[in-house]
């Protein structure tokens, strides 16, 4: 397990979005398990954010949990001065891997589904990502990583998610 000295020599930093539930903490906690520190986002799961940032500490990184809405792009220049501030926080100005995680349902049938909830899924499904990645390139470091997660329900339609699939 490294140690915070390990760390500050040159923290390595993930941003995470969605991640204080789901696939979104399995990969802060993982990221954390290998030495590298977070800047995680959560929608409304204060709670469950929490508990995130202490099992980080846990594990000898640290990480900082900030509240975003990932369909929000008008909240993204706000958004990037609270990472530059964490990043500080962090002992860095820069961070090293973005990991587009944070996603949205719609259980509705095909013919409940409205424009409002087809707006939902597309503001956070890829113009969010889309934007959000692009406001922060000017503070990732040059090699640095970007994955986007997606579902495996894009390829099949299951009941109720058609606006999904």
């Amino acid at each position: 397990m490294p140690t915070k000295t390990d760390l500050t020599a040159n923290p390595r930093i993930a941003i995470v979005t969605g991640g204080s539930r789901g696939l979104g903490r399995s990969t802060v906690l993982s990221l954390a398990r290998r030495g590298v520190n977070s800047i995680f986002t959560y929608r409304t799961h204060a709670d469950k954010a929490a508990q995130v940032v202490d099992l980080v500490g846990q594990a000898g990184c640290e990480a900082v949990a900030l509240q975003l809405d990932t369909g929000d792009v008008g909240s993204f220049d706000g958004f990037l001065e609270r990472v530059r501030k964490a990043l500080l926080e962090l002992g860095a100005n820069r961070f090293d891997f973005l990991v587009n995680n944070a996603g949205t349902s719609c259980n509705k049938s095909f013919e409940d589904t409205t424009e409002a909830d087809l707006d939902q899924l597309y503001n956070v499904h890829f113009k969010g990502v889309f934007f959000l990645t692009q406001k922060l390139l000017p503070v990732i470091n040059d090699g640095g990583r970007i994955v986007n997660v997606s579902s495996a329900l894009t390829q099949r339609t299951l009941p109720n998610r058609s606006a999904y699939g």
